[in-house]
C-alpha cells in the first residue's frame, strides 16, 4: 500500500492575501505547501519524496548541522560528536529531517517543536539536551519562521539552524531574476567550504543585483550578508517578487540552481556548511558556529513576502 501524507494546513487572509501552508510532523516539520493568493510557490513531487531515496522537496529544516559535515564527526570541548541516529551516519543536512515534531496549531500560526534527552534518537549524534522550537507565522502577504533554540544541559552546545526551500520554478528562466546579497563566496572543496573567504567582485557569484536565472549555474554557499538587502525571485513578466529576508543571526546563505529540476534553492542558515570543522580548524568567526551557554537561548527568523512588482 502507498504511503500517505500527513500533513496540518493552515489557512488564512491576512490583508488583501490569502495565505496557505501545510507542514509534515512526521518530517522535521518541514513545509510542504506554500501558496499566496492560489500561487504555489514551493516545488514539492510526493512521489519523489516518498520514493527510497526520499528526495529533497519542499521546505526542510536543518539542525543541528547544515548540509555537509565532513566524515559526519567534529570534536567539540575535547570530545568527538559522531554525528549518527539509529546506528546510521548522517554526514547531510542534519538529524531532524525524518523526526516527527510536536505540534501547535494556533489561529495564525503552527508551532513545531523537537525536545532532546537522553531517550531521543537524535542524542546519539547530538548528545546536548535541548528543545528546539519552530513557528511558522502567516502575516501579510507572506510566512515568518521563527526559531527558538534552548540549551537545557549543563555544559555548552554547539547550534546551527538553516531551512532549505526548493522555490519552484517554471516558464522562461530568461524571464527570471534572483538575488543573494552577500559579499562572499566561500572557497569550496567537493562542496563543503575550505575557510579561505573570496570576495564575489566580477565572479559568477555576484548576485548581490538581480541577474537573470539562465545565467547563474551555481551550488554554492555564500557570507557577508550586505546590510538590509533582501534576496529574492523576480518573476517579470508575471510582475511578481519573493522578498526573502532574515534577522541578523543567519549569517549564511545558500544558492542552488540545478538544471534538471524545475525549482531552486535561495537558503538562510545561522552558519556555514561544516561549522562544527572550520571553527576547529581556526574559522571561527566565517563558520558561524554558535555556542549556546547552559540554560540560554539563541534566536531568530525568517521571512517570506510576495509583493506586486508595479514598474
Amino acid at each position: 500500500m502507498k504511503r500517505k501524507l500527513s500533513s496540518t494546513v493552515l489557512e488564512l487572509r491576512e490583508g488583501d492575501s490569502k495565505i496557505k501552508i501545510e507542514v509534515l510532523p512526521e518530517f522535521g516539520a518541514q513545509l510542504k505547501s506554500f501558496s499566496v493568493n492560489g500561487r504555489e510557490l514551493l516545488y514539492f513531487s510526493e512521489e519523489k519524496f516518498l520514493s527510497k531515496e526520499q528526495a529533497y522537496s519542499g521546505s526542510f529544516n536543518m539542525f543541528p548541522t547544515l548540509c555537509r559535515l565532513t566524515g559526519a564527526r567534529y570534536n567539540f570541548e575535547g570530545r568527538e560528536i559522531r554525528q549518527r541516529k539509529n546506528g546510521k551516519d548522517y554526514p547531510i543536512h542534519g538529524l531532524i529531517r525524518d523526526e516527527v515534531l510536536n505540534i501547535v496549531r494556533g489561529a495564525d500560526f503552527i508551532e513545531a517543536s523537537i525536545e532532546i534527552d537522553e531517550k531521543h534518537p537524535v542524542y546519539q549524534g547530538y548528545p546536548f539536551p535541548s528543545k528546539l522550537l519552530l513557528k511558522y507565522q502567516i502575516v501579510e502577504n507572506g510566512l515568518k519562521i521563527s526559531f527558538d533554540y534552548q540549551n537545557k544541559g549543563s555544559q555548552s552546545s554547539p547550534f546551527c539552524f538553516g531551512v532549505h526551500p526548493y522555490w519552484k520554478i517554471d516558464g522562461d528562466r530568461r524571464d527570471i531574476e534572483i538575488k543573494v546579497p552577500c559579499n562572499f563566496a566561500p572557497e569550496l572543496k567537493d562542496l563543503v567550504p575550505t575557510g579561505r573567504m573570496v570576495k564575489v567582485d566580477n565572479t559568477e557569484y555576484d548576485l548581490r543585483n538581480w541577474k537573470k536565472l539562465s545565467e547563474v549555474h551555481i551550488d554554492q554557499s555564500f557570507y557577508g550578508r550586505v546590510n538590509n538587502e533582501k534576496g529574492g525571485i523576480h518573476w517579470k513578466k508575471d510582475k511578481l517578487r519573493l522578498n526573502i529576508d532574515a534577522s541578523p543571526e543567519l549569517t549564511h546563505m545558500i544558492g542552488y540552481v540545478p538544471k534538471d529540476l524545475p525549482a531552486i534553492c535561495i537558503e538562510n542558515l545561522t552558519a556555514s556548511p561544516d561549522a562544527p570543522n572550520l571553527y576547529n580548524k581556526g574559522y571561527k568567526t566565517e563558520s558561524g558556529l554558535v555556542i549556546v551557554p547552559p540554560g540560554k537561548h539563541y534566536s531568530g527568523w525568517i521571512s517570506w513576502i510576495v509583493e506586486k512588482d508595479n514598474s
